[in-house]
Protein backbone atom coordinates (compact mmCIF):
# COMPACT_ATOMS: atom_id res chain seq x y z
CA UNK A 1 0.00 0.00 0.00
CA UNK A 2 1.61 3.37 -0.52
CA UNK A 3 1.85 5.85 2.09
CA UNK A 4 -0.49 8.46 1.80
CA UNK A 5 -1.34 11.20 4.99
CA UNK A 6 -4.39 9.42 5.80
CA UNK A 7 -2.54 5.83 5.67
CA UNK A 8 -0.01 7.23 7.85
CA UNK A 9 -2.66 8.18 10.49
CA UNK A 10 -4.10 4.59 10.13
CA UNK A 11 -0.51 3.55 10.77
CA UNK A 12 -0.48 5.65 14.12
CA UNK A 13 -3.34 4.69 15.19
CA UNK A 14 -2.91 1.15 14.14
CA UNK A 15 -0.16 1.50 16.81
CA UNK A 16 -2.76 2.08 19.61
CA UNK A 17 -0.68 2.80 22.79
CA UNK A 18 2.40 1.17 21.51
CA UNK A 19 5.42 3.81 22.27
CA UNK A 20 6.91 5.04 18.36
CA UNK A 21 9.18 7.82 19.73
CA UNK A 22 11.02 8.26 22.50
CA UNK A 23 13.05 11.54 23.04
CA UNK A 24 16.58 11.06 25.66
CA UNK A 25 14.42 12.62 28.26
CA UNK A 26 12.59 9.89 29.02
CA UNK A 27 9.47 11.44 27.02
CA UNK A 28 7.49 9.10 24.92
CA UNK A 29 4.66 9.44 22.33
CA UNK A 30 2.27 6.49 21.73
CA UNK A 31 0.80 5.89 18.23
CA UNK A 32 -2.57 7.51 19.24
CA UNK A 33 -0.66 10.15 21.17
CA UNK A 34 0.96 11.04 17.57
CA UNK A 35 -1.82 10.81 15.55
CA UNK A 36 -3.72 13.12 18.12
CA UNK A 37 -1.51 15.79 18.55
CA UNK A 38 -0.52 15.65 14.87
CA UNK A 39 -4.74 16.48 14.17
CA UNK A 40 -4.69 19.02 16.82
CA UNK A 41 -2.00 20.92 14.51
CA UNK A 42 -3.90 20.31 11.29
CA UNK A 43 -6.56 22.35 12.63
CA UNK A 44 -4.27 25.31 14.17
CA UNK A 45 -2.43 25.61 11.27
CA UNK A 46 -6.67 25.38 9.62
CA UNK A 47 -7.47 28.38 11.76
CA UNK A 48 -4.37 30.78 10.69
CA UNK A 49 -3.82 29.82 7.17
CA UNK A 50 -5.62 29.22 3.99
CA UNK A 51 -5.89 25.75 2.53
CA UNK A 52 -2.90 23.88 1.62
CA UNK A 53 -0.65 26.32 3.42
CA UNK A 54 3.04 27.29 3.00
CA UNK A 55 4.95 26.80 6.40
CA UNK A 56 8.04 27.36 7.53
CA UNK A 57 9.30 24.64 10.09
CA UNK A 58 12.16 25.48 12.04
CA UNK A 59 13.38 22.94 14.52
CA UNK A 60 15.89 20.91 16.69
CA UNK A 61 14.89 17.39 16.98
CA UNK A 62 12.56 16.64 19.40
CA UNK A 63 9.30 14.92 19.58
CA UNK A 64 7.36 18.10 18.49
CA UNK A 65 9.45 18.12 15.32
CA UNK A 66 8.07 15.31 14.27
CA UNK A 67 4.61 16.23 14.82
CA UNK A 68 5.10 19.68 13.62
CA UNK A 69 6.38 17.80 10.09
CA UNK A 70 3.45 15.19 10.03
CA UNK A 71 1.47 18.06 10.83
CA UNK A 72 2.05 20.63 7.81
CA UNK A 73 1.95 16.99 5.32
CA UNK A 74 -1.59 15.89 6.93
CA UNK A 75 -2.59 19.62 6.64
CA UNK A 76 -1.88 19.64 2.50
CA UNK A 77 0.03 22.17 2.66
CA UNK A 78 3.89 23.22 1.41
CA UNK A 79 6.70 22.52 3.92
CA UNK A 80 9.40 24.82 3.66
CA UNK A 81 12.37 23.04 6.61
CA UNK A 82 15.11 25.26 7.69
CA UNK A 83 18.30 23.64 9.40
CA UNK A 84 18.26 24.04 13.31
CA UNK A 85 21.30 25.75 13.15
CA UNK A 86 20.88 28.51 10.45
CA UNK A 87 20.75 32.12 12.02
CA UNK A 88 17.80 33.60 12.30
CA UNK A 89 18.69 36.15 9.61
CA UNK A 90 19.46 33.01 7.39
CA UNK A 91 15.71 31.67 8.50
CA UNK A 92 14.24 34.98 7.96
CA UNK A 93 15.30 34.95 4.13
CA UNK A 94 14.02 31.44 3.45
CA UNK A 95 10.57 31.92 4.75
CA UNK A 96 10.66 35.14 2.76
CA UNK A 97 12.09 34.03 -0.73
CA UNK A 98 9.67 30.88 -0.14
CA UNK A 99 6.84 32.89 0.46
CA UNK A 100 5.86 31.56 4.05
CA UNK A 101 2.35 31.49 5.03
CA UNK A 102 3.35 31.03 8.86
CA UNK A 103 6.19 29.53 10.70
CA UNK A 104 5.81 26.54 13.18
CA UNK A 105 8.62 26.44 15.25
CA UNK A 106 9.86 25.79 19.25
CA UNK A 107 9.60 28.46 21.31
CA UNK A 108 13.82 29.28 21.69
CA UNK A 109 13.78 29.37 17.41
CA UNK A 110 10.22 31.53 17.60
CA UNK A 111 12.06 34.06 19.94
CA UNK A 112 14.97 34.91 17.47
CA UNK A 113 11.86 35.71 14.63
CA UNK A 114 10.90 39.33 13.82
CA UNK A 115 7.51 37.79 12.60
CA UNK A 116 4.98 36.18 14.61
CA UNK A 117 4.79 32.16 14.53
CA UNK A 118 3.01 29.24 15.74
CA UNK A 119 4.89 27.86 18.52
CA UNK A 120 4.44 23.78 19.37
CA UNK A 121 7.12 22.29 21.40
CA UNK A 122 7.34 19.41 23.98
CA UNK A 123 7.00 22.06 26.79
CA UNK A 124 4.32 24.29 24.97
CA UNK A 125 2.22 21.83 22.58
CA UNK A 126 -0.78 23.43 20.16
CA UNK A 127 -4.06 22.94 21.69
CA UNK A 128 -6.51 23.36 18.73
CA UNK A 129 -9.56 21.36 17.90
CA UNK A 130 -8.16 18.42 16.01
CA UNK A 131 -8.89 17.94 11.95
CA UNK A 132 -8.53 14.63 10.06
CA UNK A 133 -5.71 14.69 7.35
CA UNK A 134 -6.89 17.19 4.34
CA UNK A 135 -7.41 15.76 0.64
CA UNK A 136 -4.22 16.05 -1.22
CA UNK A 137 -3.29 16.20 -4.63
CA UNK A 138 -0.32 13.89 -5.42
CA UNK A 139 1.13 16.32 -8.09
CA UNK A 140 0.96 19.12 -5.13
CA UNK A 141 3.96 20.52 -4.09
CA UNK A 142 5.24 19.10 -0.74
CA UNK A 143 8.12 20.47 0.46
CA UNK A 144 10.73 22.88 -0.87
CA UNK A 145 14.59 21.69 0.55
CA UNK A 146 15.99 24.99 0.84
CA UNK A 147 19.58 25.05 -0.68
CA UNK A 148 20.99 28.96 -0.48
CA UNK A 149 19.65 32.15 -0.69
CA UNK A 150 21.25 34.88 -2.50
CA UNK A 151 20.34 37.91 -3.58
CA UNK A 152 16.69 37.41 -2.25
CA UNK A 153 16.23 34.35 -4.79
CA UNK A 154 15.83 31.11 -2.74
CA UNK A 155 17.53 27.95 -4.84
CA UNK A 156 15.71 25.03 -3.12
CA UNK A 157 14.66 21.80 -4.15
CA UNK A 158 11.17 20.71 -4.57
CA UNK A 159 9.65 17.51 -4.01
CA UNK A 160 5.63 16.93 -4.73
CA UNK A 161 3.64 14.85 -2.49
CA UNK A 162 4.10 11.96 -5.53
CA UNK A 163 7.78 12.29 -4.95
CA UNK A 164 7.83 12.11 -1.03
CA UNK A 165 5.08 9.26 -0.92
CA UNK A 166 7.74 7.59 -3.24
CA UNK A 167 11.27 8.00 -1.74
CA UNK A 168 9.06 6.63 1.56
CA UNK A 169 7.71 3.31 -0.29
CA UNK A 170 11.00 2.78 -2.01
CA UNK A 171 12.99 2.97 1.50
CA UNK A 172 10.12 0.66 3.16
CA UNK A 173 10.88 -1.73 0.63
CA UNK A 174 14.50 -1.61 0.58
CA UNK A 175 14.17 -2.07 4.84
CA UNK A 176 11.38 -5.26 4.03
CA UNK A 177 13.07 -7.03 1.28
CA UNK A 178 16.74 -7.01 3.68
CA UNK A 179 18.43 -4.97 1.34
CA UNK A 180 19.41 -2.65 3.88
CA UNK A 181 20.28 -5.72 6.29
CA UNK A 182 18.30 -8.32 7.79
CA UNK A 183 15.12 -7.38 8.49
CA UNK A 184 12.99 -8.37 11.68
CA UNK A 185 9.99 -6.87 11.81
CA UNK A 186 8.83 -6.96 15.43
CA UNK A 187 12.25 -6.20 17.47
CA UNK A 188 12.94 -2.81 14.56
CA UNK A 189 13.85 0.31 16.41
CA UNK A 190 15.59 3.50 14.60
CA UNK A 191 17.94 6.57 16.15
CA UNK A 192 17.48 10.07 14.29
CA UNK A 193 20.56 11.50 15.34
CA UNK A 194 20.84 14.17 12.31
CA UNK A 195 18.45 16.86 12.11
CA UNK A 196 15.39 15.35 10.99
CA UNK A 197 15.28 17.63 7.73
CA UNK A 198 18.00 16.00 6.21
CA UNK A 199 18.85 12.41 4.50
CA UNK A 200 17.75 10.64 8.15
CA UNK A 201 14.07 11.84 7.76
CA UNK A 202 14.03 10.67 4.12
CA UNK A 203 16.01 6.96 4.61
CA UNK A 204 14.49 6.07 8.29
CA UNK A 205 12.31 8.43 10.41
CA UNK A 206 9.28 8.64 8.36
CA UNK A 207 9.76 5.79 6.80
CA UNK A 208 9.85 4.14 10.11
CA UNK A 209 6.55 5.85 11.61
CA UNK A 210 5.17 4.60 8.58
CA UNK A 211 5.90 1.48 9.07
CA UNK A 212 4.84 1.77 12.58
CA UNK A 213 7.65 1.01 13.85
CA UNK A 214 9.21 2.85 16.84
CA UNK A 215 12.23 5.31 16.71
CA UNK A 216 14.45 7.26 19.10
CA UNK A 217 14.81 10.88 18.48
CA UNK A 218 18.13 12.73 19.59
CA UNK A 219 18.29 16.54 19.53
CA UNK A 220 21.93 16.94 19.20
CA UNK A 221 24.61 14.41 17.92
CA UNK A 222 26.77 13.91 20.60
CA UNK A 223 28.44 10.21 20.01
CA UNK A 224 28.12 9.50 24.51
CA UNK A 225 24.50 10.10 23.80
CA UNK A 226 24.09 8.11 21.25
CA UNK A 227 25.67 5.41 21.97
CA UNK A 228 23.43 5.26 25.64
CA UNK A 229 20.53 5.69 23.12
CA UNK A 230 21.66 2.72 21.41
CA UNK A 231 22.19 0.34 24.61
CA UNK A 232 19.24 1.52 26.03
CA UNK A 233 16.80 1.16 23.27
CA UNK A 234 18.82 -1.55 21.40
CA UNK A 235 18.71 0.52 18.38
CA UNK A 236 18.90 -1.42 15.06
CA UNK A 237 19.26 1.38 12.62
CA UNK A 238 20.78 4.61 12.03
CA UNK A 239 21.50 6.94 9.13
CA UNK A 240 25.34 8.98 9.86
CA UNK A 241 26.98 11.27 7.60
CA UNK A 242 30.58 10.39 7.75
CA UNK A 243 31.81 13.01 10.46
CA UNK A 244 28.90 11.10 12.35
CA UNK A 245 29.93 8.11 11.10
CA UNK A 246 34.11 8.43 12.20
CA UNK A 247 32.39 9.78 15.77
CA UNK A 248 30.32 6.48 15.85
CA UNK A 249 33.24 4.01 14.91
CA UNK A 250 35.70 5.91 17.11
CA UNK A 251 33.56 5.41 20.63
CA UNK A 252 33.10 2.14 19.60
CA UNK A 253 36.60 1.08 20.11
CA UNK A 254 36.32 2.25 23.51
CA UNK A 255 32.77 1.03 23.87
CA UNK A 256 32.59 -2.17 21.95
CA UNK A 257 29.20 -3.93 23.46
CA UNK A 258 27.35 -0.78 22.67
CA UNK A 259 27.00 -1.87 18.94
CA UNK A 260 25.86 -4.97 19.35
CA UNK A 261 22.27 -4.50 18.42
CA UNK A 262 22.80 -2.75 14.77
CA UNK A 263 22.52 -4.22 12.09
CA UNK A 264 20.80 -1.17 9.56
CA UNK A 265 23.76 1.67 9.68
CA UNK A 266 23.65 3.58 6.23
CA UNK A 267 25.37 6.38 5.79
CA UNK A 268 26.17 8.80 2.90
CA UNK A 269 26.10 12.43 2.39
CA UNK A 270 30.18 12.88 1.43
CA UNK A 271 33.21 11.23 0.85
CA UNK A 272 34.95 8.82 3.04
CA UNK A 273 38.06 7.26 2.24
CA UNK A 274 39.05 3.67 1.83
CA UNK A 275 40.95 3.34 5.24
CA UNK A 276 37.91 5.18 7.07
CA UNK A 277 35.20 2.59 5.79
CA UNK A 278 37.51 -0.32 6.82
CA UNK A 279 38.16 0.40 9.91
CA UNK A 280 33.93 1.18 10.07
CA UNK A 281 33.17 -2.64 8.93
CA UNK A 282 35.81 -4.09 11.19
CA UNK A 283 34.02 -2.27 14.19
CA UNK A 284 30.37 -2.50 13.54
CA UNK A 285 30.69 -5.48 11.39
CA UNK A 286 27.51 -6.70 8.68
CA UNK A 287 25.55 -3.90 9.35
CA UNK A 288 26.99 -1.21 7.02
CA UNK A 289 25.07 0.23 4.12
CA UNK A 290 26.73 3.33 1.77
CA UNK A 291 23.83 5.18 -0.02
CA UNK A 292 24.15 7.54 -2.50
CA UNK A 293 21.16 9.98 -3.57
CA UNK A 294 20.29 13.47 -4.13
CA UNK A 295 17.01 15.35 -2.53
CA UNK A 296 16.36 15.90 -6.43
CA UNK A 297 16.68 12.57 -8.25
CA UNK A 298 16.33 10.19 -5.38
CA UNK A 299 17.29 8.87 -1.86
CA UNK A 300 18.68 6.71 -2.18
CA UNK A 301 19.55 6.37 -6.03
CA UNK A 302 22.44 3.83 -5.68
CA UNK A 303 23.97 1.70 -2.70
CA UNK A 304 27.23 -0.45 -1.39
CA UNK A 305 25.38 -3.34 0.30
CA UNK A 306 26.43 -5.01 3.22
CA UNK A 307 28.26 -7.73 1.17
CA UNK A 308 29.91 -5.55 -1.13
CA UNK A 309 31.81 -3.98 2.30
CA UNK A 310 32.71 -7.60 3.12
CA UNK A 311 34.06 -8.50 -0.41
CA UNK A 312 35.88 -4.33 -0.15
CA UNK A 313 37.89 -6.04 3.17
CA UNK A 314 39.92 -8.15 1.31
CA UNK A 315 38.83 -9.57 -2.15
CA UNK A 316 38.04 -6.26 -3.95
CA UNK A 317 39.71 -3.38 -1.82
CA UNK A 318 38.51 -1.01 -4.86
CA UNK A 319 34.95 -0.89 -3.80
CA UNK A 320 35.93 1.56 -0.82
CA UNK A 321 35.91 4.30 -3.69
CA UNK A 322 32.48 3.19 -4.83
CA UNK A 323 29.15 4.93 -4.58
CA UNK A 324 27.70 1.29 -5.38
CA UNK A 325 25.15 -0.06 -7.68
CA UNK A 326 21.76 1.42 -9.09
CA UNK A 327 18.92 0.09 -6.81
CA UNK A 328 16.28 -1.92 -9.03
CA UNK A 329 13.73 1.53 -8.44
CA UNK A 330 16.26 3.64 -10.12
CA UNK A 331 16.96 3.94 -13.90
CA UNK A 332 20.62 5.40 -14.33
CA UNK A 333 22.35 6.56 -17.29
CA UNK A 334 25.64 8.59 -18.37
CA UNK A 335 25.21 11.72 -20.41
CA UNK A 336 28.30 12.02 -22.44
CA UNK A 337 30.35 14.98 -21.41
CA UNK A 338 33.03 16.14 -23.90
CA UNK A 339 36.39 14.84 -23.65
CA UNK A 340 35.40 12.39 -21.35
CA UNK A 341 36.34 8.62 -21.33
CA UNK A 342 33.33 6.36 -22.76
CA UNK A 343 32.53 4.91 -19.52
CA UNK A 344 31.89 8.23 -17.74
CA UNK A 345 29.45 11.09 -17.96
CA UNK A 346 26.91 13.22 -15.93
CA UNK A 347 24.80 11.10 -14.06
CA UNK A 348 20.72 11.03 -14.92
CA UNK A 349 18.02 9.25 -13.29
CA UNK A 350 14.45 8.23 -14.10
CA UNK A 351 11.81 6.76 -11.48
CA UNK A 352 9.40 8.00 -9.12
CA UNK A 353 11.50 9.92 -6.62
CA UNK A 354 12.45 12.22 -8.58
CA UNK A 355 11.80 16.18 -8.72
CA UNK A 356 9.56 17.35 -11.89
CA UNK A 357 11.52 20.73 -11.85
CA UNK A 358 14.75 18.55 -12.43
CA UNK A 359 13.28 16.42 -15.32
CA UNK A 360 13.89 17.21 -18.86
CA UNK A 361 10.60 16.80 -21.44
CA UNK A 362 12.09 12.90 -21.86
CA UNK A 363 11.43 12.16 -18.56
CA UNK A 364 15.07 11.90 -17.06
CA UNK A 365 16.86 13.91 -14.17
CA UNK A 366 20.24 15.53 -14.56
CA UNK A 367 22.35 15.54 -11.27
CA UNK A 368 25.54 17.24 -12.11
CA UNK A 369 27.35 14.71 -10.93
CA UNK A 370 30.48 13.04 -13.30
CA UNK A 371 30.01 9.59 -12.70
CA UNK A 372 32.38 6.28 -13.93
CA UNK A 373 30.16 3.19 -14.08
CA UNK A 374 32.24 -0.18 -14.52
CA UNK A 375 31.06 -3.06 -16.12
CA UNK A 376 29.66 -4.75 -13.17
CA UNK A 377 27.45 -1.75 -12.80
CA UNK A 378 29.25 0.43 -9.87
CA UNK A 379 29.11 3.89 -9.85
CA UNK A 380 32.53 5.69 -9.24
CA UNK A 381 32.16 9.73 -8.25
CA UNK A 382 34.86 11.63 -10.12
CA UNK A 383 33.81 15.45 -9.96
CA UNK A 384 30.87 18.05 -10.39
CA UNK A 385 29.79 20.58 -12.74
CA UNK A 386 29.10 23.21 -10.81
CA UNK A 387 31.31 23.99 -7.36
CA UNK A 388 29.59 22.77 -4.92
CA UNK A 389 30.88 21.29 -2.22
CA UNK A 390 29.99 18.19 -0.48
CA UNK A 391 31.12 18.14 3.36
CA UNK A 392 28.54 15.52 4.33
CA UNK A 393 25.48 18.85 3.36
CA UNK A 394 25.63 20.80 0.51
CA UNK A 395 27.37 23.87 0.32
CA UNK A 396 26.87 26.10 -2.53
CA UNK A 397 29.59 28.91 -2.65
CA UNK A 398 28.27 31.86 -4.12
CA UNK A 399 25.67 32.27 -1.25
CA UNK A 400 28.93 32.36 0.73
CA UNK A 401 30.65 34.99 -1.23
CA UNK A 402 27.95 36.67 -1.22
CA UNK A 403 27.94 37.50 2.33
CA UNK A 404 31.92 37.84 2.68
CA UNK A 405 31.92 40.46 0.00
CA UNK A 406 29.40 42.38 1.79
CA UNK A 407 32.10 42.85 4.58
CA UNK A 408 33.90 46.25 4.86
CA UNK A 409 37.17 45.79 4.05
CA UNK A 410 36.86 43.14 1.77
CA UNK A 411 38.03 43.10 -1.84
CA UNK A 412 37.45 39.62 -3.65
CA UNK A 413 36.51 36.42 -2.14
CA UNK A 414 36.67 32.76 -3.26
CA UNK A 415 34.95 29.81 -1.32
CA UNK A 416 35.81 26.01 -2.35
CA UNK A 417 35.90 22.64 -1.08
CA UNK A 418 39.49 21.16 -0.15
CA UNK A 419 40.07 17.50 1.01
CA UNK A 420 40.16 16.79 4.77
CA UNK A 421 40.73 13.57 6.08
CA UNK A 422 37.64 13.03 8.71
CA UNK A 423 35.69 14.91 6.84
CA UNK A 424 35.86 14.08 3.28
CA UNK A 425 36.20 18.15 2.31
CA UNK A 426 36.05 21.12 3.98
CA UNK A 427 34.73 24.72 3.33
CA UNK A 428 37.26 26.85 2.83
CA UNK A 429 37.38 31.10 2.23
CA UNK A 430 40.53 33.22 0.17
CA UNK A 431 39.64 36.76 1.33
CA UNK A 432 41.64 39.64 -0.73
CA UNK A 433 41.61 42.60 1.72
CA UNK A 434 41.71 46.31 0.90
CA UNK A 435 44.82 47.89 1.63
CA UNK A 436 43.46 50.09 4.09
CA UNK A 437 41.88 46.73 6.22
CA UNK A 438 43.94 44.50 8.87
CA UNK A 439 44.26 41.46 8.02
CA UNK A 440 43.77 40.04 11.23
CA UNK A 441 40.92 41.84 12.33
CA UNK A 442 39.01 41.38 8.57
CA UNK A 443 39.29 37.55 9.85
CA UNK A 444 37.32 38.10 13.14
CA UNK A 445 34.48 39.94 10.94
CA UNK A 446 33.93 37.76 8.09
CA UNK A 447 33.26 35.22 10.42
CA UNK A 448 31.02 37.06 12.52
CA UNK A 449 29.46 38.07 9.24
CA UNK A 450 28.81 34.73 8.39
CA UNK A 451 27.76 33.36 11.93
CA UNK A 452 24.98 36.29 12.09
CA UNK A 453 23.83 34.86 8.60
CA UNK A 454 24.15 31.32 7.61
CA UNK A 455 24.16 27.85 8.90
CA UNK A 456 26.80 26.47 10.94
CA UNK A 457 27.68 23.66 8.31
CA UNK A 458 27.92 26.63 6.07
CA UNK A 459 30.66 28.48 7.64
CA UNK A 460 34.26 28.20 6.43
CA UNK A 461 36.37 25.71 8.33
CA UNK A 462 39.41 27.96 7.48
CA UNK A 463 39.53 31.96 6.20
CA UNK A 464 42.77 32.78 4.56
CA UNK A 465 43.58 36.56 4.19
CA UNK A 466 45.54 36.17 0.19
CA UNK A 467 46.95 38.88 -2.14
CA UNK A 468 45.05 37.32 -4.95
CA UNK A 469 42.46 34.48 -5.53
CA UNK A 470 43.62 31.41 -6.27
CA UNK A 471 42.10 29.66 -9.05
CA UNK A 472 38.76 28.08 -8.75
Amino acid sequence: MSVTPAAAREALRGAGNLALVFDRHGRTRSGAELAHQVESIVGALAQACPPRPRVGVWYRNGIAAIEAFLGVEWAGGLRIPVDPGASAAEAEAIFAAAAADIVITDRAHANELRRAALVHDDEHPLDARPRSPAEYDPDAPYMIYPRSVTGGQLFGITMSYRNWMATIDTNIALYRSGRYGPWDETSEVYLTGQQLMHGTGFLGSFPFLAMGRPQVIIDTFEVATVLDAIERHCVTATMCVPAMLNSLVDALARRPAAGATLRHVLYGGGPMSGEQIRTAVQRIGPALTQVYGRVEGGWPIAMLTIDDHRALLDANPALASSCGRPIAEVQVALRPLPGQAADQGELRVQCAMTSRDYTDADGWCSLGDVMRQDDAGYLYYQRRLDRMINTGYHVYPDEVESVIAGVAGVRAALVRGESHPRWGQMVVAYVVADEAAASHLLVDEVKAALSDRLAKYKIPREIRVVAALPAS
